[in-house]
Formats: C-alpha cells, sequence, structure tokens
C-alpha cells in the first residue's frame, strides 16, 4: 500500500476517507504500529492502523472507538472472576460484547508519538477466536480509551489520492507577502495622485458650489470609541 500522509484520501469499502491525525508508537516488543485517524464526508471517525512486526507482512485493522466507557467496563467486568491487572485497574480476561466473546490476548506497553509529543501507554488487547476481530482497552496518562477493530486486507485501501491545493491558491500563498506589499504601494501611489489633483488645488474663487476645508481642522468620520482601535 503506499504510504498515507495527512491529508490524503482513499477508498474502502462503499466510503472515501480523509486522513487527519497520524500517530506512530513504538512497542517495548520491538514491534511498532502507524495509526491513522480518518473521517468520511459525513463526519463519521475511525481509524486505520498498520502494525509493523520484524520479518512478518504487516497486518491491517480497522477500528471504531466506543465513548460510554463507564458503562461498558461495568458490563464487561460485573461477572468475571479471572483478571488482568495494571496497576490498581483489574480488566477480566474473557468476556462478550455485541455477541462476540473476546478472550485476553497480550499486554503491551509503548510510548505513543504524535508531532512533537510523546505519551507512555498500555494496552491490553483481546480477540475473537479466530483472531478476526479486536478489543483493545488503552490506558493513557489522563484517560482510557476502548475500541473495537476487524482485521482487513492492504487490498481493501483503494485510489489513494494526495489532496492537492488548485493552482491559484498556491500561487496566492506563495506570493501572499508579495501581494500585500504591492497593493500598500499602489494605494500610496493612487492617494498622492489624488491629493495632488484636488479640488483645493484646482479651485475657482468664483464657484460657489465648492465646500473648502481649513486644513487646520481635525476631525473623524465616526468616535475613536468605536470598534477597534
Amino acid at each position: 500500500m503506499q504510504e498515507l500522509k495527512k491529508g490524503y484520501l482513499f477508498n474502502y469499502k462503499t466510503s472515501t476517507w480523509k486522513v487527519t491525525d497520524i500517530y506512530k508508537i513504538n512497542w517495548d516488543d520491538g514491534s511498532n504500529t502507524v495509526e491513522y485517524k480518518v473521517k468520511d464526508r459525513s463526519g463519521t471517525v475511525r481509524y486505520l492502523m498498520v502494525e509493523y512486526v520484524r520479518k512478518e507482512t504487516p497486518k491491517y485493522t480497522f477500528w471504531e472507538k466506543l465513548y460510554d466507557i463507564e458503562s461498558l467496563l461495568s458490563q464487561i467486568t460485573q461477572t468475571e472472576t479471572d483478571f488482568v491487572t495494571i496497576n490498581n485497574a483489574k480488566f477480566p480476561k474473557q468476556f462478550y460484547y455485541d455477541d462476540i466473546e473476546y478472550n485476553f490476548d497480550e499486554r503491551c506497553d509503548g510510548t505513543c508519538y504524535y508531532d512533537y509529543e510523546s505519551e507512555r501507554v498500555n494496552s491490553l488487547d483481546y480477540t475473537n477466536s479466530d483472531d478476526t476481530q479486536f478489543f483493545a482497552i488503552q490506558l493513557w496518562d489522563d484517560e482510557i480509551e476502548i475500541s473495537t477493530g476487524i482485521l482487513i486486507s492492504k487490498n481493501d485501501i483503494t485510489n489513494i489520492q494526495e489532496r492537492k491545493s488548485s493552482s491559484v491558491a498556491n500561487t496566492i500563498g506563495k506570493y501572499f507577502v508579495g501581494f500585500i506589499f504591492g497593493g500598500f504601494i499602489l494605494v500610496t501611489l493612487l492617494l498622492n495622485k489624488c491629493s495632488n489633483n484636488s479640488w483645493n488645488d484646482r479651485r475657482d474663487p468664483n464657484d460657489s458650489t465648492k465646500v473648502y476645508r481649513n486644513t487646520n481642522n481635525y476631525y473623524r468620520g465616526r468616535s475613536s470609541r468605536g470598534y477597534g482601535k
């Protein structure tokens, strides 16, 4: 699969998705993952994850984040007596969610890198019986994230496109400062020309239709207490 970058578009199933953020996690076991936050035209947010393990083919999964965390945790922990523990938190090794039985697979600890920031994460990974559906509980510095995912093929990601700005927009952006400076010079020249050709310079003492202002009078068109300075 072609490398994805922020702003790229691709097709998955029947939707077009845009990459809005990219997170990279280096796991303590030597593997690493690249997680692409993606959004479709309706505003639905999902996560495309590519996992790299040495000497293995990259693994592609597609994830949805779950938000009713307190209710969800109470459902999956209330009947389970066999737990995996992280610090003082206990999580079950087996549970059902959406009629799927998930079993604890492994705990992974790593460091997530985003822009110029980094954060430690502890992840509890669960899988169904045939390793096609996944459940992850991730503990970050100040929050818990829970997500479900499915196994996909890299061939499911099609029509990757770099989203390019129009040539006009690129030109304006590149020469923006020059346009502003040139416009300022032009306006200054026009004002000077108008000043030199003002009514006062063509004053006809016999013309009573013109009103001449005393150059010593200072006035404003609106109060200085209005909007702005």
